[in-house]
């Protein structure tokens, strides 16, 4: 086909447009960049400072006006996408900024005195250059400190403040990184990995890493707890709902729409919460049934939740069930795809100073040069309060086959531009790690009753999320009563389900996405099964879903329903 001049002229700036935009988002979050192995501003932390985000506001501001200014019309249709990605992307961004999440940075799970160590896990220590430039995002914390607390001033000012709860559990994770010995800091394990230096070179590196840690990184904590005890945690308030700050529920529901990417109201979510803990209630006693278990469904989550026989007794205990399940799932998934990552998924355990407040696990993307694996961190702290029956559907969702399948298929999907790549748009990213938890069903997993159980306990405390984060967010309930709900419907461990509450504290709207991007996956795909009938292929299915990167629910299903389409002709 000929395409036309003006479609080429569009084409090609579409491209260079998207091009701007992620070069200047890496700009932007060089701590971000790093994470997935661009290395280009791995001697600076991020400007949060108030002149830096007003810079921020006008880049997007001209970026979107431009991709405005794109005439749809003239453009192919895989550029169309493209188009319609990179406005919603730059639009999403904007409305993050509008949120005023910069005046609450102090909060347990992405805080500035955890996000500062967790450069550990990605900063690269190739050569001496690498080296220096980690000495000076050392020696860039103070000013980093100084704008997070400046930040959190202005909330106060505005009476957007933090619950004092999360306060509260941020502020050990300050405390354990004021050692008096500076070789005894996070900072300083680095060097173990210097043994490729000459020796003046590791001797000028360890001087300027030392330097950085005695001079910059400490007194810099030492500032962040003064300000977290002394200042702010007395302005710190005791509800736990960003509706109750000043247009709260407005900020709430745009957080809502973010995440899930669909225009459903905090009341409707509430509702579609509610119906699902009831039908999950119904699956539940089912199992209860065939374990034989006497007594109501309270007494029986109960016992799953207590029995002594369902927790684990030591980390060495998680960590090795947990690399089993992982390395047994990875051999099965050519029966759920035909194209898998190159980039493998290895176990890693959770940092020990940040373990206490840090989810039961997460998933850490592999860097774009490949120099190192995806990793399925697993949280080992308390182990005594971690369920066995949920391993085995936690391993499928953040590691094989969910956010390892889904995220490093798209970073290595090169003919994607590179914001497409990267991109995350939660509703997409946890809908799909949620549903795959119901796969394991398809490859052989779960041949226990409990381990059923356990499939049903995380969805149920999918479903939970939907009541409790708007009930919180939207309807001013207490973290008490959060907790209380929680408690009384799945088989959580406490010390989990306190963890979970205070998570959604702290990131309004995002745990809302998980059930509602999981229930439109799995209609687009029961759609898929009655149209098709014969002709449904489950892989390809799959990989077409996991073709083209993160994109909104309504743009995902739009995709979907054109390749039923083309399929059944």
């Amino acid at each position: 086909m000929i395409v036309p001049r003006a479609s080429a002229q569009s084409n090609a700036s579409l491209q260079q447009l998207a091009d701007r935009y992620f070069e200047a988002y890496v700009g932007r979050y060089p701590m971000w960049a790093t994470a997935f192995g661009d290395y280009r501003g791995h001697d600076r932390l991020d400007d949060v400072s108030e002149a830096a985000r007003e810079q921020w506001k006008k880049t997007l501001m001209t970026l979107l006006r431009e991709t405005d200014r794109l005439p749809a019309g003239e453009l192919s249709p895989p550029d169309r996408l493209t188009r319609d990605l990179l406005h919603r992307a730059i639009s999403d961004e904007m409305l993050r900024l509008e949120c005023y999440l910069h005046v609450t940075p102090f909060e347990p799970l992405d805080g500035p005195q955890v996000q500062f160590p967790l450069i550990l896990v990605s900063q690269p220590f190739r050569d001496l250059k690498d080296f220096r430039a980690y000495a000076a995002r050392l020696r860039a914390f103070p000013q980093y400190v100084i704008d997070q607390i400046e930040n959190t001033r202005a909330g106060v000012s505005l009476g957007i403040v933090s619950p004092r709860v999360l306060v509260e559990k941020a502020i050990p994770q300050i405390r354990a990184h004021l050692v008096k010995d500076p070789k005894k800091s996070e900072f300083y394990a680095p060097l173990q990995k210097a043994a490729g230096l000459s020796e003046s070179e590791r001797e000028t590196v360890t001087a300027e890493i030392l330097d950085a840690i005695t001079g910059d990184v400490i007194p810099s904590y030492l500032r962040l707890l003064a300000f977290a005890e002394d200042e702010y945690l007395p302005q710190c308030r005791s509800n736990v709902g960003i509706g109750t700050v000043p247009n709260g529920k407005k900020i709430y529901e745009a957080l809502a729409a973010l995440h899930t990417t669909t225009l459903m109201k905090p009341a409707e979510t509430h509702e579609l919460g509610l119906a699902e803990v009831a039908r999950i209630s119904g699956e539940m006693a089912k199992i209860q049934k065939e374990m034989r278990f006497e007594g109501n469904l309270v007494d029986f989550l109960s016992h799953m939740r207590t029995d002594p026989k369902y927790r684990f007794t030591n980390r060495e205990e998680i960590l090795q069930a947990a690399d089993a399940k992982l390395q047994w799932s990875k051999g099965q998934m050519p029966k759920l795809f035909n194209k898998l990552p190159k980039a493998d998924c290895v176990m890693k355990e959770t940092e020990a100073f940040r373990a206490a407040a840090a989810p039961v696990a997460y998933y850490n993307q592999p860097p774009q040069d490949g120099s190192r694996p995806g990793y399925y961190y697993i949280n080992t702290y308390a182990p005594q309060e971690r369920l066995r029956f949920t391993l085995e559907a936690l391993t499928y969702h953040e590691a094989v086959p969910g956010h390892h399948l889904q995220i490093a298929l798209d970073q290595e999907n090169t003919h994607l531009p590179k914001f497409r790549r990267y991109a995350s748009f939660t509703a997409y990213v946890e809908g799909w790690a949620l549903y795959t938890e119901k796969l394991g069903y398809e490859i052989g997993g779960y041949q226990t009753p409990q381990d059923r159980f356990g499939q049903l306990t995380f969805e149920m405390w999918r479903a939970c999320r939907l009541v409790v984060d708007t009930g919180m967010h939207f309807k001013d309930w207490s973290r008490a009563q959060a907790i209380e709900y929680m408690a009384a419907n799945t088989s959580l461990a406490k010390l989990d389900i306190e963890s979970e509450i205070d998570r959604y504290i702290a990131w309004p709207g995002q745990a809302l996405a998980y059930k509602i991007g999981e229930i439109r996956i799995l209609q687009l795909r029961r759609e898929a099964e009655k149209k098709l009938g014969s002709k449904f292929d489950l892989r390809a299915f799959h990989d077409v879903l996991l073709s083209e990167g993160a994109m909104p629910i309504d743009v995902l299903e739009n995709r979907m329903k054109a390749w039923v389409t083309a399929q059944e002709k």
